[in-house]
């Protein structure tokens, strides 16, 4: 609607920066890399590869369907893999559909054999994302691609997953942290455990919330300045993307509506957060006409108790503003009930 994802939530945090250093980290220096529904440090993947290995052997969710439909569609393996070998990084496109056996679901990615392969070589650890060009994705051998690296064994990764998992969350329950993107899969109860025998993680008591939490002893006493600023956060923001931590914490009950219809909907298709301060005080949904250049506020609703006040409506407004800047539009759009206190044109 506005800009990518991964954009979004590098832009919630640094402010605006250039994509062209994204860019370099990832296709040059890689330092990121691409995998399933998400960007993480190549320093990483002896992490991800535990999962790799594991979908190898069948082990997980899904994983005996996948690997079936794999073996399966050998042949359309082979060309894909072969066209990498001979060619190196490859579009979706230059590849036929040489399947003998459709994928199936109810979704969206039925019949879409050649995608799904390649979706499956990435989890299996065949394939990786080897640059973008004009919106497409570029598919190339994994090992050409990833440098080589030591195997990590499961209880490192568990303890790893589970201290950082902490370290991001600041405090949570077990089932919060297996929530955290990217690393929730690896966090065990036997991690947590050990690393609060350890002194590492402290368990601790939310007033008013039932449950074990816990949180680095290194956080617990450290002062810390409050925050004076304004963001708007991506609908997949790991700071919300847990919606019952969020309503808990926060007191905001916040739902993507990008299934909803459109009729049924109450704060929008791609309903950004408003991070004002330390609260979640409201949304602001945002659409990008990138034909007139023009960021379009679809909707804009504060929650109940939210400050109103000038400045609050001022720091809104700057935000929706460097949203605009980021994303290349020459102005903003404001509903026209509120277009004369919110839009500045």
């Amino acid at each position: 609607m506005v800009a990518r994802n991964q954009l979004l939530v590098l832009w919630s945090r640094l402010g605006s920066f250039k994509l062209s250093d994204l860019d370099r980290l990832m296709w040059r220096d890689r330092a990121l890399f691409e995998y399933i529904t998400f960007i993480a440090p190549t320093s990483d993947l002896p992490l991800h590869a535990l999962r790799m290995r594991a979908l190898r052997r069948g082990e997980g969710p899904y994983a005996a369907r996948i690997t079936a439909w794999v073996k399966r569609n050998a042949r359309l393996r082979r060309h894909v893999l072969a066209r990498l070998r001979k060619e190196g990084a490859l579009p979706l496109t230059a590849f036929e559909d040489r399947s003998v056996h459709s994928w199936t679901s109810s979704g969206w990615n039925a019949d879409r054999n050649v995608s799904q392969m390649l979706s499956f070589l990435i989890r299996l650890g065949e394939v990786t994302i080897g640059g973008r060009a004009t919106g497409r994705r570029f598919f190339t051998l994994a090992k050409d691609w990833f440098p080589k690296i030591a195997p990590m064994s499961p209880t490192l990764a568990a303890r790893s997953a589970t201290e950082r998992a902490l370290a991001a969350t600041g405090v949570a329950t077990f089932q919060e942290l297996r929530r955290v993107y990217a690393l929730g899969r690896f966090v065990t109860q036997d991690a947590l455990t050990r690393l609060e025998r350890e002194g590492v993680a402290r368990r601790v008591e939310i007033a008013g919330l039932r449950g074990a939490r816990f949180a680095l002893a290194r956080d617990l006493g450290r002062r810390t300045e409050p925050i004076d600023g304004t963001a708007l956060l991506s609908p997949f923001d790991n700071l919300i993307i847990d919606r019952q931590r969020t309503e808990l914490l926060f007191g905001m009950q916040y739902r993507m509506e990008i299934y909803v219809p459109r009729h049924l909907r109450v704060r929008g298709f791609w309903a950004m957060p408003i991070l004002h301060r330390e609260q979640l005080i409201g949304t602001v949904d945002p659409k990008m006409d990138r034909e007139r250049g023009r960021l379009e506020v679809i909707t804009f609703r504060l929650e109940r108790g939210a400050p109103r006040d000038r400045s609050t409506r001022r720091a809104i407004e700057d935000a929706v503003d460097d949203l605009a800047a980021f994303a290349g539009a020459r102005e903003v759009a404001w509903p026209k009930g509120i277009a004369s206190s919110y839009s500045r044109r």
